[in-house]
C-alpha cells in the first residue's frame, strides 16, 4: 500500500510539472509539502512519544522547520507583501538550519556509540 500511494505520489507531482506553468507548479507543490509537513507534525506530536529520544526530537524539530519554511514561502502567494518578511524569513530559515545541525549531530552520535560497541 505504501509503495502505491508513493507511486501515485510521483506520478501527481510529474503531471503537476508537467501541466502547470513553473509560477502555479511552484504554488501546487509547496502547498502540498507544507500540509504533509504539518500533518507529520499533528500525528507524530499527538500519537508518538517523540520527546523521550533525541531521534524523535530531531524528526520533530526538522518537520517543524519544514512546515516552517513552507508557510513562509506561501504565505507570501495568499497575503502578498507584508512588513518584516525578510526578518521572519531568516527566523524560520535559521530555525531550520539549527534543527538540521541537531539532526546531524544526533546522527554522529548515534554512529559512534555503535562503532564502541
Amino acid at each position: 500500500m505504501r509503495r502505491l500511494i508513493l507511486a501515485v505520489a510521483a506520478v501527481a507531482c510529474g503531471v503537476v510539472v508537467a501541466v502547470f506553468d513553473p509560477q502555479e507548479e511552484a504554488r501546487i507543490l509547496l502547498t502540498t509539502m507544507t500540509i504533509l509537513a504539518w500533518l507529520f507534525v499533528a500525528l507524530y506530536g499527538i500519537r508518538s512519544p517523540w520527546r523521550t529520544t533525541e531521534a524523535g526530537k530531531t524528526l520533530m524539530y526538522t518537520a517543524v522547520g519544514i512546515g516552517l519554511i513552507g508557510l513562509q514561502l506561501i504565505s507570501v502567494w495568499w497575503f502578498g507583501d507584508y512588513p518584516g518578511r525578510a526578518e521572519v524569513r531568516a527566523l524560520v530559515v535559521s530555525l531550520l538550519v539549527l534543527a538540521l545541525l541537531h539532526r546531524l549531530i544526533v546522527l554522529w552520535r548515534f554512529q559512534h556509540e555503535e562503532a564502541r560497541r
